[in-house]
């Protein structure tokens, strides 16, 4: 009787274990996911100051060095297709003619945000947005 009290305890420690590892495991992850969200936040502000200032480097890298992001101008779109847009960020090819006045200066960004391989994450991470935005 005794050995079998001492089996089932043993049971119920190894379920309680994986469970806590488990949730330890979501937890980390989720936590990973949120600061990743902040971060692609963070690079898109970025983003728009540095096409704002007429650079053409877009990509950043956070302070810890745990993600870095791509942004890339897949639209720019002005009033009566003017190509000859100072920004070095709208080449001719990705520009758009709109038709209204009102609406020029608009740009489609591509944020792309992932974890770095010497992360400290679990799962690694990858978000890929778009916003359009007017910098």
């Amino acid at each position: 009787m005794a050995i079998f009290v001492l089996l089932l305890l043993g049971g119920l420690s190894v379920l309680t274990l994986q469970y806590v590892r488990i949730h330890a495991t979501l937890f980390a992850d989720s936590y990973t996911k949120e600061r990743a969200e902040i971060f692609w936040q963070n690079a898109l502000e970025a983003a728009l100051m540095r096409i704002e200032a007429n650079k053409s480097d877009l990509n950043m890298t956070s302070d810890d060095g745990a993600f870095r992001s791509y942004v890339e101008v897949e639209k720019c779109y002005l009033y009566r297709n003017n190509k000859n847009h100072p920004n070095v960020n709208c080449p001719a090819d990705k520009v758009e003619a709109i038709s209204t006045e009102e609406s020029n200066g608009y740009m489609l960004l591509k944020i792309v945000v992932e974890s770095t391989p010497h992360a400290k994450v679990l799962t690694p991470v990858r978000i890929t947005r778009r916003s359009l935005q007017r910098p």
